[in-house]
């Protein structure tokens, strides 16, 4: 999809690349699209080794071990708009999706906007909120007047 610089297009294409010499077979995409502009086909790696999990989508960090690191690690960055939870167990789900440190959570599912539910990231993922009763937050300056009825000073 399309990158916000040079920067962050070539460092993609680098991580591409990088699978690539590592083994990683590239079954989709990878490609630039266009000649202007910093767009990338989307791509399907088919992947033989978790090393390349770790490059490809998780940079300098490790690949977790037990659920602790897990959390550990999704909550260890400066964005943190949503979190998505994908199990048969919903009580587990609730129970993990209060544990990452994140605006919104989504449960089996993702990038479903429920009108009544504020919408917003923690961090550098967002000022103010949108949707609901919340939303409106961003738009109002609340002020309090008190008013001195009958005593006398």
């Amino acid at each position: 999809g399309p990158q916000v610089s040079n920067t962050q297009f070539e460092r993609i294409m680098g991580y591409i690349a990088s699978g690539q010499k590592d083994g990683a077979t590239v079954h989709l995409g990878s490609k630039q699209i266009g000649r202007e502009g910093y767009f990338i086909k989307p791509i399907i790696f088919i992947l033989s080794r978790p090393k390349m999990v770790r490059l490809l989508l998780l940079h300098d960090h490790h690949i977790p071990n037990n659920f602790s690191e897990v959390v550990e690690q999704a909550n260890d960055t400066s964005y943190r708009l949503a979190a998505l939870v994908f199990t048969k167990d919903i009580d587990r789900a609730i129970r993990i999706a209060h544990t990452f440190e994140a605006g919104t959570a989504w449960i089996n599912c993702s990038n479903q906007a429920e009108i009544s539910m504020p919408f917003r990231g923690f961090m550098q993922s967002g000022i103010g909120r949108d949707l609901s009763e919340y939303g409106l937050e961003n738009y109002m300056n609340v002020k309090a007047v008190q008013v001195n009825n009958g005593l006398q000073l």
